[in-house]
């Protein structure tokens, strides 16, 4: 029973990999807009001499899926100003939402090129490089994120997950455990954290707690009957 459980543990851990969502807007919302490529066409219109509003509009179209204007638009501002890093920066973006992955890769790293302070451009690659199958470089991506920002949000979760599936599983399990500092409520941190700690290190206190707390906290749990079926074969150990 254990082995047929086991089975989806890789699955599980694939599931609670969030795909890095679009990186947060450049510039806050003008109230008197509803429409933010309303807004920028505008500016364009107003500055077509200028790389930002061009980059802007472009940043406007990814938020709406309109990838082929994103990308004429982002394209548009770096022929106006080469050095424009945050542009780079979206290209990638754009590139890994059209599934061209390694020309999202270029992109981040062009725009860490240009400026290596641009680190949520590391953040951005960890999930492009994982969608790519290269977890080496997803890895290393998310530690040099978190070098400047060890708190961030959910950063030590993903780079659990990517050194799980590298069978790290020390490295995987303190990265887990700070992701719970952070936050004690990661319900998914919980759950992985339950299923290595039995299936790769036999602590059955310590899955049986994660486990449980995971149950407690997300109702809407991933395979929620299986974790609970899990908790009882565990409660039956001794």
């Amino acid at each position: 029973m254990f082995d047929k459980i086991k089975s989806h543990l890789i699955e599980i851990i694939l599931f609670t990999l969030i795909i890095i969502p679009l990186a947060a807007g450049t510039y806050l919302r003008n109230g008197l807009w509803n429409n933010e490529v309303a807004l920028w066409t505008d500016c364009v219109k107003k500055s077509p001499h200028k790389a930002r509003p061009y980059g802007n509009l472009g940043f406007a179209y990814l938020n709406e899926g309109v990838y082929d204007r994103a990308l004429d638009m982002t394209r548009k501002a770096i022929e106006i100003n080469p050095a424009f890093a945050m542009a780079y920066y979206n290209l990638s973006i754009i590139y890994q939402k059209m599934g061209n992955l390694n020309k999202a890769i270029e992109m981040g790293n062009q725009s860490l090129k240009i400026d290596p302070n641009l680190h949520m451009a590391h953040y951005s690659l960890g999930g492009i490089y994982f969608e790519k199958g290269e977890y080496e470089e997803s890895a290393h991506a998310y530690q040099r994120f978190l070098k400047v920002y060890p708190s961030f949000p959910n950063v030590h979760h993903l780079l659990a997950v990517v050194l799980a599936l590298q069978k790290q599983f020390d490295l995987a399990l303190a990265e887990f455990e700070w992701e719970l500092r952070i936050n004690p409520y990661h319900a998914l941190a919980h759950l992985n954290l339950g299923q290595i700690y039995w299936f790769e290190f036999h602590n059955r206190e310590k899955a049986l707690y994660h486990l449980k707390s995971a149950l407690a906290l997300d109702p809407l749990l991933p395979n929620r009957s299986g974790v609970r079926r899990m908790v009882r074969l565990l409660e039956g150990v001794r």
